[in-house]
This record gives structure tokens, sequence and C-alpha cells, in this order.
């Protein structure tokens, strides 16, 4: 989606509008709640949307009437007024649906919230259906609809609830000429194991989620995953490829960061991933990874100490590729997916052993598309080897694990 700020007023209480995918968008500094705004006598962001819901509708009717999209865009939101009796019976008793018609995916839900948020592989708000109570709907044109895979997740909220009150509802919509998914392992035959490593860099203990592949001896390949949580998901789809013979035999090492869902600020997972958000713990998270965890690694599970490889997702993407500019010595691969940030220039260090990347985003992201495309252009411009890979969809955990597999096999094949 195409993203222009506005520019903030230097005021922490303050609420702007950016403009994404034609949608007016309130948003204030994240430190700052919407309850301490109300106790200063200042708007809140809940007001401000209220204020933005019917010129939004406005801009998105006027988006349907076109009939396609702008140029250079490949989503935009669009609006028309539908009867909620016949959207009802779209969700057939459930509380969450999404349908195509034509290159229009629409997105419903039902439930009592005061603002629901869409988190997964597009991130629009759901704007509430007028004369249906506690009926939400957000519709989107999208560019080559009938080949994407869109993981949709509501994320709803009540006033006074804490963070992650309830489940959120999630599905997985196909296009009809959408590529197959690749083969998933469930159950495992190897493991997937849970440990704690104590850190000196880091000062604590820290979270480590390792999976080995089964029946493998000797020395094995290392691959270090930022979001540890998230190994369970990738090992489902390597296990298949690492049986097939397409992907060498590996430990999927992945490290927990320091997110804390019931404290979400400051973003302890920015500040440990990106080296610009707090360079004191991302030096440190880096030397724990780099100093600790790939040598407890090496001892405990048989990989050998380097070199490895770095991947991730997101800040996570972003994490991969600033390991291996700092610490090619040990990172001489990089897999990294829907990166939202990159390092302003490349290492000569890293330049000189020739460190591969595997780089993909998806056409539905489009900073992060923007940024990860850049920055394999800047590669390729070097000189370095690296692939570059888009899909039809968006900021998905299901792309993210599709890639893997076949980014393992590409970085880890001779040279």
């Amino acid at each position: 989606m195409h993203r222009v700020r506005c520019q903030p007023v230097r005021d922490r209480l303050a609420v702007w509008t950016y403009v994404e995918a034609g949608e007016e968008i309130p948003c204030g500094d994240p430190s700052v709640t919407d309850a301490e705004r109300a106790a200063a006598g200042r708007e809140t962001l809940a007001q401000r949307w209220r204020e933005l819901l019917e010129p939004n509708r406005r801009r998105a009717a006027g988006q349907y009437a076109a009939g396609g999209l702008p140029d250079g865009e490949d989503v935009a939101r669009v609006w028309y007024p539908r009867d909620p009796a016949v959207l009802r019976g779209r969700l057939g008793g459930k509380p969450l649906g999404a349908w195509a018609e034509g290159d229009i995916l629409h997105v419903l839900w039902q439930g009592q919230a005061d603002e629901v948020q869409l988190v997964a592989g597009v991130q629009p708000r759901l704007w509430p259906v007028d004369g249906a109570g506690g009926l939400w709907e957000a519709s989107l044109r999208i560019r080559r609809l009938e080949e994407a895979v869109i993981t949709v997740t509501v994320l709803p909220s009540l006033a006074g609830s804490s963070p992650g009150a309830r489940m959120p509802d999630t599905l997985v919509w196909r296009g009809s000429r959408a590529p197959a998914g690749l083969p998933c392992a469930d159950p495992l035959q190897g493991a997937i194991e849970e440990h704690t490593v104590d850190s000196t860099a880091l000062r604590a203990g820290r979270g480590v989620t390792v999976y080995r592949p089964p029946g493998a001896g000797g020395t094995l390949q290392g691959c270090v995953l930022a979001d540890g949580a998230s190994v369970p998901g990738f090992a489902k789809v390597l296990e298949p490829a690492i049986l097939a013979g397409t992907v060498p035999p590996l430990v999927l090492v992945g490290v927990h960061n320091a997110a804390d869902p019931a404290r979400p600020w400051p973003d302890r997972r920015a500040q440990e991933y990106l080296p610009g958000t707090s360079r004191r713990r991302f030096d440190a998270h880096l030397r724990f990874v780099t100093g600790e965890v790939v040598p407890w690694a090496a001892g405990r599970f048989g990989v050998r100490e380097g070199p490895w490889v770095a991947a991730g997702f997101s800040n996570g993407g972003a994490w991969a590729v600033a390991a291996a500019q700092r610490r090619p010595d040990v990172f001489t691969a990089v897999a990294a997916f829907s990166v939202g940030m990159v390092p302003r220039q490349l290492n000569r260090q890293a330049c000189a052993v020739l460190v591969r990347h595997y780089l993909a985003a998806g056409t539905l992201e489009a900073g992060f598309r923007q940024v990860t495309l850049q920055w394999a252009g800047r590669l390729q411009r070097a000189g370095l080897p690296c692939h570059h890979q888009e899909w039809v969809g968006g900021h998905d955990s299901y792309w993210w694990q599709q890639q893997l597999p076949g980014a393992l096999a590409w970085l880890l094949a001779p040279l």
C-alpha cells in the first residue's frame, strides 16, 4: 500500500494523519494512550477515526466507481452501501468471512468491539456497517487477486479490555489461480525443543526454540531464525523439504526477543532487531546470538560453528540483513522476508566474503516491498549473489513459511 505521512508536530499528545490506499489514517505517539490524551483535554485517536469515517467512505466510494486501481498501486480500498441482511447471510453463522467479487476482496466480521483491525496479510481497519450493530467490513480492490493467498486475521478491541483479551479470528483466503501450498508435516517427525540460554550479553536468560530434523547424523547446517516462537510453523514446511533432499539437513535455532505483549511500548523487539532504534540493545542481542547461541548450538546439536544462515521476517528480516553485514565471519547467507529497514551502505568485509542473500516480499505491503527490492538492487549492483522473489499477498506468516525452504535450498547450494 502506498503511504504518505504527514509531518507530526513535536507534541507527544498530538494526533496526525497519513494516507494509505486512499484512506486517511490517524496516528500518534505510540507511547501515549487515548486515556492520557482525553485526561489532558486533547483529541483522541478514537475521535479522529470517527471524524474521518464518512470522508473515507466517500473516497472509497469514488474509488469503487472508478472501476480500477490508481497508477502504480496494487491495492485500494473501495466501498458501496449494502443490505446488512445480505451481508449477515454471507457469514453463515461464523464470525468471520471473506470472498471475492471480480478483483475486489470483501472481509466481514461480526462481534462487539469499539474498533476492529486486520493484522495479517492485509491490514486495514474494518468499518462498521450502518444499521447493523456488531457488523464490520472492509473491501479492497487488489491487482492479480486471483493469484493471491491472504491471511485474514481480525483483532477487535473494547475500551477497558486488556491487550489480547480475546483470541483473534482468522482464515486464509486463496484465489482461484493461487499457487498450491508446500507439503506440510503434521505431526513432525523431527523434534521441537524449548531451551533457556543464560546470557552474559543480555544479563538474563533468553528462550531459544530449536527444530532438529529426523534421522540426521554427522555435522549439520545451522540457521538462526529471529522471532524464535515462530519455529514450529516454519518447521512444518521445512521438514518435508529436508526429507525430500531439496534442503540439506539443518538445525533451525529460533532466538526469542524481549517483546512483552502486556507492555507494547517501548518496542523491545524493534530495539533488539533494528540497529537504529537502540544501539545498546541491538549490539547486546547480536553478541548474544553470535557469541553465545551459535557456540551453544554447535556443541549441543552437532551444528558446525560456521558459516551459518541468518533468517527472519519483517523486523526480524532487517535483523538478519544487519547481522550478516556486521558479522560476515558468522553469517555468510541471509534469508530475509518483508524487510522494512536495511543498512545505508554495504560492509566491505561482507562484500569480500560474498554473503549470499535470498530476499522476498509481497505485492500488497508497499513499504516492505520497496525496501526489500532496493536492497536486492544494491546487492546485485555490487556483484553479490542475490535472489529476489515476490508473492501476490501481504505481510503474512503464510508466505514467510512458504519462502523459507526455497530460500535455504538456494542459499546452501554449492556455488
